[in-house]
């Protein structure tokens, strides 16, 4: 067989299974450049971005931790925000109800450390009440902090972590800074191999948005400076919406200006989530808020990817058995096979990058189960179709078209 006709076999035997091919490939090399930027981003650009900042650059700031319940480490996790090698800094605990399991904890570093502030913000009845919660500590904070900064209990800092979150803020240019989460599967279930592949897609995902866009933020590491915060009406925003990043993202883009991912504080944790199904609803949760403040991107191009990518994955087993069910005994090329085999293969190389990023424990296993947990993000997707509510640490917040909370249900 020729070359051609290889190449033609492996193409499928219609016009629909050339052009699904040929979206597949588009989607495969995406993958590639996205995650060779990612990897250019973390090692080059901003290595060469943070060289031309000031290194004595320390504003003084208000560090705001949202508490509820007790993740993995959280006694470790709290005192690592009172352990920075920066020169004046304030961190201020935060809860929606004394009754909060994370109370006790809490109370027993605030007799340990001085520097520690704790405050009850009560329960939240417009907004997401983990909003609530950070706009209820920002009263709290002392009035000549210059940079507000925002981390979720579920990770543990590291001493230079607040000096780098807060180094880019010197430009004029930069409005917000953000850092992320990379995640280290304890036990390598496919609920944990799961979680961290959404995890490393959307890292991914915001390195490339916050160079190109100047947008892309996550919630659980974020600092703004207090001016900004004000001009852009945050206060206002978190006090209707049903998340922090999302919507302080739309907020930034809206206004034109800029945030940026600082590749230093990209911060590991096993606290991963132990099931597929857990993993699908936290997805799902993630793309609501794009379904929300962002609805654009949510329809184009997440609509077309999440459709061939289910498309293509799903194909495989298909186009395996039709030979033995098909009246006209059909080949596994004919019927796109090829297309979808060499889909997965290109996604399971994009794979093979992803140390380059960061750890990978149970690597091996990961790549077996790559094309599985595709196809779990693919499901969280078309899940966004059907509701309007998102389902938030047990509570749900029912929004209307512009993404306001209208109606929040607490069981």
């Amino acid at each position: 067989m020729t070359i051609t006709a290889t190449a033609t076999a492996v193409l499928g035997a219609s016009p629909v299974t050339k052009t699904v091919f040929a979206l597949g490939m588009l989607m495969v090399l995406g993958d590639f450049a996205a995650t060779l930027f990612a990897i250019a981003y973390r090692r080059l650009i901003y290595r060469r971005r943070r060289a031309s900042y000031d290194p004595s650059y320390a504003p003084r700031c208000s560090v705001v931790v949202p508490c509820k319940g007790v993740p993995k480490n959280f006694g470790d996790n709290l005192r690592g925000f009172l352990r920075f090698d920066y020169p004046e800094y304030e961190v201020i605990y935060v809860t929606e109800s004394e009754d909060d399991a994370a109370v006790p904890e809490i109370k027993k570093i605030l007799s340990e450390d001085g520097r520690a502030g704790f405050t009850v913000a009560g329960l939240s009845t417009r907004c997401a009440q983990k909003n609530h919660n950070m706009l209820a500590a920002l009263r709290e904070a002392r009035p000549d902090s210059e940079v507000f900064v925002f981390a979720d209990s579920d990770i543990k800092p590291g001493v230079r972590w607040l000096r780098e979150i807060v180094l880019p803020l010197q430009s004029d240019k930069v409005s917000v800074t953000t850092g992320f989460r990379w995640l280290l599967p304890a036990k390598g279930t496919v609920g944990e191999l799961c979680h961290a592949y959404v995890n490393i897609f959307i890292y991914t995902c915001f390195c490339a948005a916050s160079y190109v866009g100047g947008v892309g933020l996550w919630g659980g590491t974020m600092a703004i400076r207090r001016r900004d915060y004000d001009e852009l009406g945050v206060e206002k925003a978190w006090s209707r919406a049903a998340v922090d990043d999302m919507s302080l993202s739309t907020l930034v883009l809206k206004n034109r200006r800029k945030a940026v991912v600082v590749a230093d504080c990209v911060t590991a944790t096993d606290d991963l989530l132990p099931t597929v199904g857990a993993t699908v609803s936290w997805f799902e949760r993630q793309i609501m808020y794009l379904k929300s403040y962002q609805r654009v991107l949510w329809v184009f191009p997440a609509l077309p990817m999440a459709l061939l990518a289910g498309w293509l994955i799903l194909l495989l087993p298909y186009a395996a058995l039709a030979p033995y069910i098909m009246t006209e005994r059909a080949t596994f090329l004919e019927q796109g096979g090829g297309a979808s085999l060499i889909f997965i293969l290109g996604h399971t190389a994009v794979a093979f990058l992803y140390p380059a990023l960061g750890k990978m424990p149970f690597f091996g296993r990961f790549l077996l189960f790559q094309p599985a947990l595709r196809l779990a993000q693919t499901v969280s997707y078309f899940k966004t179709w059907t509701t309007r509510t998102i389902t938030w640490a047990g509570i749900k917040y029912k929004l209307d078209f512009r993404g306001d909370v209208r109606e929040i249900d607490r069981g």
